[in-house]
């Protein structure tokens, strides 16, 4: 997978009962790896101006707090309005942790209604695809 890499470091607290990585705690390692990607695309910004309209995770094997994961980004998919980005969660093992897949919208000022991708921006977008399987 091409794209964007972003390294997260679990934390005690991120655990649940079962001494794992609870799964909830996934959705803010790919909301933290979506700024990162955000940032590294656009460079420094207010707010998102997008929103997150789906999201889905396929969880494959559990983490800890000893593991070291790498959050992969990638575009798959630029619409109109809308972008669709996947990511790979991989342990630095080799253990793949999870697979999950976000649409995204993107927003006028004041997230009030969406707006339409602008060549620039897909063109930036470019650099990160990698085409849906």
């Amino acid at each position: 997978m091409s794209g964007f890499v972003h390294r997260v470091k679990p934390i005690w607290r991120d655990m649940d009962a079962l001494q794992h990585v609870n799964n909830a705690v996934y959705l803010t390692y790919l909301e933290n790896a979506r700024e990162a990607w955000w940032q590294d695309l656009a460079g420094n910004f207010g707010i998102f101006p997008f929103t997150l309209a789906r999201i889905e995770i396929d969880y494959r094997n559990s983490a800890t707090w000893k593991d070291e994961i790498a959050v992969k980004v990638a575009v798959t998919r630029i619409g109109t309005t809308s972008f669709d980005l996947t990511y790979e969660l991989d342990a630095a093992d080799g253990r793949r942790l999870a697979d999950a897949k976000s649409v995204l919208v993107m927003m006028e000022e004041g997230h009030t209604a969406p707006l339409k991708i602008d060549d620039s921006l897909r063109k930036k977008m470019k650099a990160y695809e990698r085409p849906s399987a």
